[in-house]
């Protein structure tokens, strides 16, 4: 076993050659995880930077104290940070329980995500009309756990609340439509189409979850999950049954890492690197964004980043400050981002689809649209497959089914629609 801080610095360097991996060959690109992998370490290197720079003493203790800060934000990061280095899994405490509720500060409970229990289902369709919630937004990507979906509906609520939507203009409106955020997991079957959208009913059965959208689509996932994304939960039957159990006291926040010895060079360093990864995550969070965004680049820039500072740390005096300032002068640079391809018809692997309804949200309008994402074949036949993309405004059309997934599809793309088979219709 390496020591804590050798441990804490090969983890970086793994998250960056992981996201290059996923990023080499479009057809095993996976934005979910990249977004993952780069989201560890927006609060995380400054502390790595603050450990390697400790006195030698300290080291250690605070590379200890940077992995299990790290690892104490979930089971999720817990488990992300054990895939990439399974020796983690030693000695990084259990993760604590989760908790599904909370409350704010003004000790009103409000949920966070709930797993798709039969119970929970229950307790859905006693607290919102799903059979009249309208579809608002589906997303479905290739994932490490098999085809994902991300499903957004926009539901009326059973329960009335004690007081009305308080406007931009500062005028009193009704509530809108409860957004009802679902992920589904393991995804084996689905149909959707954007005309047939208004309505949805869900089960759970012996190989998970089953979802019937509108008259004909469906959905059948192994695992899911729901985040009732309403501000007035508190006072559904859910959220007024929550409040009964729910402690009063909040949770005591996490102190942060001690990263205050650090020098004006170490922390220009760090934070460069902080604002790479943020670039490199942005193509989870924007997938209309994601071809143009050059990961690849990103990386080569990174590469070794957890070394490095490893290697500037083991200096002295001026020597140190100069190492550092020297890898801000490498990281501070993004690589700009270049006009992505188009997709184009012939061979294609659909990486992500994304249906948009148009709806205003906090009296903030949302145009429609629809965003393809694909990997396409290079010039050269052995060469990597790269990302070409399509978006479509306000679109006329939008109907897909898992298998626009498959392996060896071709896309039909006549400059009005694109198409692949009867898998996938947008326009």
């Amino acid at each position: 076993m390496s020591s804590p801080l050798e441990a804490f610095a090969g983890l970086l360097d793994r998250s960056i050659r992981e996201i290059a991996t996923l990023a080499t060959d479009a057809r095993s690109f996976d934005a979910t995880r990249i977004g993952r992998i780069a989201d560890i370490w927006d609060n995380n290197t400054l502390p790595l930077v603050g450990a390697a720079c400790a006195p030698w003493p300290l080291r250690s203790k605070r590379a200890s104290s940077g992995l299990r800060w790290m690892a104490g934000l979930g089971a999720d990061r817990r488990r992300l940070m054990v895939d990439l280095n399974p020796s983690l899994d030693r000695v990084l405490p259990t993760a604590p329980p989760e908790r599904s509720v909370h409350r704010d500060y003004q000790g009103r409970v409000f949920p966070v995500t709930f797993r798709l229990t039969a119970e929970i289902i229950d307790a859905l369709a006693e607290d919102y009309d799903l059979a009249n919630g309208s579809v608002r937004s589906l997303t479905a990507q290739p994932s490490d756990e098999g085809l994902q979906v991300h499903l957004t509906l926009a539901t009326p609520r059973r329960f009335t609340p004690s007081t009305g939507r308080v406007s931009r203009d500062g005028s009193e409106m009704p509530w809108q439509a409860a957004p009802l955020r679902f992920t589904f997991n393991g995804v084996s079957d689905l149909q959707f189409d954007a005309e047939d959208r208004i309505g949805m009913a869900v089960s759970r059965t012996s190989s998970g979850p089953t979802v019937a959208i509108g008259r004909s689509g469906r959905l059948q996932a192994t695992e899911a999950s729901v985040w009732p994304d309403d501000p007035r939960w508190h006072e559904s039957t859910a959220g007024q049954a929550a409040d009964l159990t729910t402690p009063h006291a909040r949770p005591q926040r996490r102190k942060p890492l001690q990263t205050s010895t650090l020098t004006a060079p170490q922390q220009a360093a760090a934070r460069s690197l902080v604002m790479l990864m943020i670039h490199a995550r942005l193509v989870h969070y924007y997938p209309n964004l994601a071809a143009g965004i050059p990961i690849l680049d990103i990386c080569r820039v990174m590469a070794d980043a957890g070394s490095a500072i490893l290697a500037a740390s083991a200096r002295r005096g001026a020597a140190r400050q100069t190492a550092f300032a020297e890898l801000e002068q490498r990281w501070r640079h993004v690589p700009p981002e270049v006009p992505p391809e188009a997709i184009r018809s012939g061979p294609a692997m659909l990486r992500i689809a994304r249906y948009d309804e148009p709806h205003d949200d906090h009296d903030v309008p949302h145009h429609g649209s629809a965003v393809l994402l694909a990997a396409a074949p290079s010039a050269h036949p052995a060469a990597p497959w790269t990302l070409a993309s399509a978006e479509i405004t306000e679109p006329s059309r939008f109907r897909i089914a898992s298998t626009a997934f498959d392996d060896g599809q071709h896309i039909h793309h006549d400059g009005r629609s694109l198409r692949i088979g009867d898998a996938l219709v947008l326009r």
